[in-house]
Parts: C-alpha cells; sequence; structure tokens
C-alpha cells in the first residue's frame, strides 16, 4: 500500500513532544516495515532533515505560506488532497490531528491530547476557536483516530464525534540517544552551562500547562538546596514564569538554557539530583522516559496520562496541592535510597516501552483504515 505522511508540521530541532515523535515514528517505520511504500509530505524548509534512508521512503517538499498552525491548516485544507493525489496515495496519516476534509482517500488522526478543551486559555482566541472547530470537523472525515495514551484515548471519546469510541492506542516511548552519559560528559555540559552540583531539571516548553511558575513556587518554599534547570523554548506561560523567577529568594539558582542539543541534554539528565515534570496536562509524557534512560530519579504529575507511563517508577503528587508539591520536590531531594530505587525502577520501566511497537500498531491502523474504505467502495 501507498501510504502518505502529512509531516507539514514538523521543524527540526523544536525540542517538543509532536516534533520528536515525527522523527521517532519515522525511524522506527524504516525499521520495521519494508513492505509498504511511503510519501512523506514536508514544507519545503524542512527537506531532506527527517534521515529517510530507507528505499520505500520519499520526501515531497511543499511550499506553505506560513508556519503558523491557522494559516498552515486552512493551507492544507485546500492543497494537500492536491499533493495527495498526484502521489497516488492510498491512505493518509495525520500526525498532527488534523485532517483534509476534501481528501478521496482515507485517513488516519493521531491525537496527542486534547488540551484546547481542557485548558482553552492556553490559546490565542483566534487559534482556540480554529482547533475547537477543526478537530471534531475532521474526526468525522477520520476513517480510524490513534491516541497516544489511554487517558488521550479517553478525551478523544469525550470531545470529539461518536463514531471515535473506535480510537486505537499507540503507546510512545523516550526518544532514542538518551542513555547514561560518561561523567566527563555530565562534568562539561554542568561547567558550559553553570548548572551546579545537585539540580533539579525539568525538559519542556514554557507553556502553562507545563506548570514551570508552580516548580520555581513550590522550590522557592521547599528546603531543597540544588539549582533548578529549565531546558526548553518560550511559551504560553513564560511571562508567568519570569514573574515567579523574579520573586524567588534565590533568583540565581534558576537556570533558563532554552534548547540544547540532545547530547548535551543526555548529559544532563543523567547528572541531575533528579527530574521533576509538574505537568497539569500530558497526554503522554516522554521527557519522563528519557529522563529513565539516562538513570534520572523522576517525580511527576498524578494527572492525566503521567501515571500509565510511569507506574510505580517515579514519585507521583498532586501538583495543585502546594503541601504536595513541595513534600515531593524535599522528598526526591533528600531521600538519597528513594533515588536509587527510582533510578532502577526508571530503566526497567522505559525498556517497556518501544518505537517498534508504536510504528506495528500505527501501520496495522493504516491498512486497516485502506481495507474498509476499498470494502465501502468496492463491489457489493
Amino acid at each position: 500500500m501507498r501510504i502518505g505522511i502529512n509531516a507539514l508540521a514538523w521543524v527540526s530541532n523544536a525540542q517538543a513532544g509532536v516534533d520528536t515523535y515525527v522523527r521517532q515514528l519515522l525511524n522506527a517505520l524504516q525499521q520495521i516495515d519494508q513492505a509498504n511504500e511511503y510519501i512523506v509530505f514536508v514544507a519545503g524548509q524542512a527537506h531532506g532533515e527527517l534521515d529517510l534512508a530507507a528505499g520505500n521512503f520519499r520526501e515531497v517538499a511543499c511550499p506553505i505560506p506560513s508556519r503558523w498552525q491557522p494559516v498552515r491548516a486552512l493551507w492544507e485544507q485546500i492543497r494537500l488532497a492536491h499533493w495527495v493525489k498526484a502521489e497516488a496515495v492510498q491512505v493518509l496519516l495525520g500526525i498532527g490531528g488534523i485532517v483534509p476534509t476534501n481528501l478521496a482517500i482515507p485517513a488516519v488522526q493521531v491525537i496527542h491530547d486534547l488540551q484546547v478543551f481542557r485548558y482553552p486559555e492556553n490559546f490565542s482566541w483566534a487559534k482556540r476557536k480554529f482547533l475547537q472547530m477543526m478537530l471534531p470537523c475532521t474526526a468525522q472525515h477520520a476513517q480510524l483516530t490513534i491516541a497516544s495514551s489511554e487517558y488521550t484515548r479517553n478525551e478523544v471519546v469525550r470531545f470529539l464525534p461518536p463514531q471515535r469510541a473506535d480510537t486505537r492506542v499507540a503507546l510512545l516511548a523516550g526518544a532514542r540517544g538518551y542513555e547514561p552519559a560518561e561523567p566527563e560528559a555530565v562534568t562539561a555540559a554542568k561547567h558550559k552551562y553553570g548548572v551546579g552540583e545537585r539540580y533539579l531539571l525539568n525538559v519542556a516548553t514554557s507553556h502553562r500547562h507545563k506548570n514551570l511558575q508552580g516548580l520555581v513556587a513550590a522550590w522557592n518554599q521547599s528546603s531543597v538546596d540544588a539549582d533548578v534547570v529549565l531546558v526548553g523554548k518560550r511559551g504560553s506561560g513564560h511571562r508567568e514564569l519570569m514573574q515567579e523567577v523574579a520573586t524567588a529568594s534565590c533568583p540565581g539558582q534558576i537556570k533558563l538554557l532554552g534548547w540544547i542539543p540532545q547530547p548535551e541534554l543526555a548529559a544532563l539528565y543523567t547528572g541531575a539530583t533528579a527530574f521533576v515534570l509538574p505537568s497539569l496536562l500530558e497526554g503522554f509524557g516522554m521527557t519522563v522516559l528519557e529522563a529513565m534512560q539516562c538513570g534520572c530519579p523522576v517525580a511527576c504529575s498524578s494527572l492525566t496520562a503521567l501515571p500509565e507511563v510511569v507506574g510505580q517508577a517515579a514519585l507521583c503528587f498532586d501538583p495543585r496541592r502546594s503541601e504536595d508539591f513541595v513534600a515531593a520536590l524535599d522528598r526526591i531531594s533528600n531521600d538519597q535510597l528513594l533515588r536509587q530505587r527510582l533510578q532502577q525502577e526508571g530503566f526497567a520501566r522505559a525498556r517497556r516501552f518501544s518505537w517498534e511497537q508504536t510504528a506495528r500498531t500505527t501501520v496495522a491502523a493504516l491498512l486497516e483504515a485502506g481495507e474498509q474504505h476499498a470494502g465501502r467502495t468496492g463491489p457489493g
């Protein structure tokens, strides 16, 4: 079967969950599927950056007019069907949740989260209205939907049309390349970024639901003697984060590093006292698995998809309760036996997830969608 993948939203080195998903999924698909042909539609400026080495994978670069999601998605609605038809694609994978409504072929919609319905205040008015309209609309045109966790599947069933009750779950994994770094690499990364010997690490774009301002506030109230190291690009909650940093008792211990290369990030994971993810919403939570792969103890939110990802291999807390948040930071920072246990359990937990399984589940859904469509349009 000739499978199309809509990767127009992909941006190189974005250090964001969906962008990591695209690269990891494509790498895994090349490993496990030599039978089907893949046409990957990318924005013109991203051409050649996805490492498509397998002979049955090919890129098509599309000249999209804007990277802003509403403009790009509207352009997809009008033009992508033309490119899909020109390439004789038989089924399309929509990795960004929105699929064109004018396709003559079946599409599989991938949903990572539905925060636009849970936290609409995180979005501009225009983007909020656009997504709240287009996600249910395109769900009606998708043959099947894939969710990245059981939590997200339940959200799809709740917020999108009733026919999405057959939503499949394709669990994700931590990105490849994250493993314990050598001591010399850890020392070099700490020195380069001005990080102290003990530090709590977070890796996330500073969107409001990532609750980074809550992390700084809880750290400020705790007895933790460690830096707070925040890795990631600016997001919708950056102003609130900076206001919290400005009021901290020791703002110099809060390091905002922005985006950093993967080898150095792996070194920071390895050297951290703990990785802390206090998100109010996660559709999966790849970074907790990346931390575990590097041997970093994890403390994370007990909300949304995170408990099903970490199991018993992390210290979970409710980030909405300040006393629980502060207690968790104190415990993960000061209890060496706890950190040692979480380190070992984290290694084992991370091994339970694989991108190869994600890819197999995805291919199965694509083939099923194609067969269902053929059955409905064929004789009899």
